[in-house]
């Protein structure tokens, strides 16, 4: 079995750490292989499913895909305060609509 099933197996059941794991060591932020951008997007929706929002607000200081994703898992679970409250506290990345 390739890395990408079992990645998307262990997702299936909720096996965070496997998932998150697997596609984190072949994800890359703006590369030019897509494959490694993909990844990227990949890891940032994994960790939300994850509910593992440290690490997401950790990445979102310098990842700009990982403060949209943030961003809008807080509106989705209707908390649209919360990145204007980071944004009041130093965190100057885009707000919920970037």
């Amino acid at each position: 079995m390739e890395w990408h099933e079992q990645a998307q197996a262990a997702e299936q059941t909720g096996d965070w750490d496997t998932a998150i794991s697997l596609v984190s060591a072949r994800a890359e932020c703006y590369s030019a292989d897509f494959y490694a951008h993909d990844n990227h997007l990949w890891h940032m929706d994994l960790l939300v499913r994850a509910e593992r929002f440290d690490q997401l607000t950790g990445l979102a200081v310098t990842d700009v895909h990982a403060r949209r994703r943030l961003n809008r898992s807080l509106r989705e679970r209707g908390m649209e305060t919360e990145p204007r409250n980071r944004a009041g506290d130093g965190d100057r990345g885009p707000s919920i609509t970037s």
